[in-house]
């Protein structure tokens, strides 16, 4: 759980500080480019480790 509130953080991080440049230099696709930036992740359980689980049993 902690590993997700640093990613979340990192990520507004981002798009705070790319907004700003958006901003400052009138240019709107400056933004997109933040896009590279951000760190996606999944919070659901891989189905292949549902297999696991049952056969450990």
């Amino acid at each position: 759980m902690k590993l997700y509130k640093w990613l979340v953080i990192k990520n507004i991080i981002a798009i705070i500080c790319f907004t700003i440049l958006a901003v400052c230099f009138d240019r709107w696709w400056i933004v997109l480019f933040s896009l590279l930036f951000l760190t996606l992740f999944d919070t659901e359980e891989k189905k292949g480790d549902e297999k696991n689980e049952h056969t450990n049993r």
